[in-house]
Parts: structure tokens; sequence; C-alpha cells
């Protein structure tokens, strides 16, 4: 009996401890015209996927964090394919939340978000209000 309890115990330790290192991004949900505070921590860049149902295999952008060296290229969602800038709410970083800030979501700022070497990552998807009966 003692040995059957040692080895479930064992087991569900090992069991908890492989979920916990699991690398499972969080998910935020916010609406279009919300600020979403996007917890991800400091870096030069930030990159984001999306998926359309024109586009279906999705695209990347890249924002980079202005630092007064590079004012051409930062403040603004960048498509990594075209060098385009791109519709997006306006994205700041706040160092006292440790948060990817965006006011006045727009449709096209939902999806992955990640930061610059694609470690740490983040889905903030639509929030939608359940139709009145």
């Amino acid at each position: 009996m003692r040995h059957c309890t040692l080895a479930l115990l064992v087991y569900a330790v090992g069991y908890v401890q492989s979920l916990v290192n699991v690398n499972v991004p969080s998910t935020l949900y916010y609406k279009v015209n919300d600020t979403a505070f996007i917890g991800l921590p400091v870096s030069a860049n930030y990159r984001r996927t999306y998926f359309k149902a024109f586009e279906p295999e999705g695209g990347e952008q890249i924002y980079r964090v202005c630092n007064g060296k590079n004012k051409k290229t930062c403040g603004f969602w960048e498509d990594v394919k075209t060098k385009k800038k791109v519709a997006s709410g306006v994205t700041t970083y706040n160092k006292k939340k440790k948060a990817l800030v965006i006011k006045k979501m727009k449709a096209s700022d939902f999806g992955n978000y990640m930061i610059g070497n694609k470690k740490k990552s983040r889905y903030v998807i639509e929030k939608i209000s359940p139709i009145p009966i």
C-alpha cells in the first residue's frame, strides 16, 4: 500500500512540474477602441503575427521602440515583407508597467505579440459581446 501511494505521489509531482514548465503564452481579450496593456519584457523591438480570412498564411509585423538614434524607423508597425507602415492604434512601451500599450485598438491589432527574439509571447484576441436574445 505504501509503495503504491509513494509511486502515485511521485507521478503526480512529476505531472504538475511538466505542466508548470510548458511555455504557453497567455491570452488577452480586448475590444476595438480599447487600450491594451500587453505584458512583455523590455525589448528593442516587438513583433506580431496576424491572420485574416483573405490572407490565410498570415503575416508578420515589427515595431521598433524609439531610442533617440532611430527616429526615422521607430514608433510604428511595419510589415516585414513589404516594408510598409501598417494602420494601428498608437503603440508605446510603458517601462513602469512592463507592458506594450496600444491605445484605440484597431481590428488589425489583434494577433500574437512577441519580443524581438520571439522567446516570449502573448495572444491578443478580439473580445466579442454576446448577442442579446
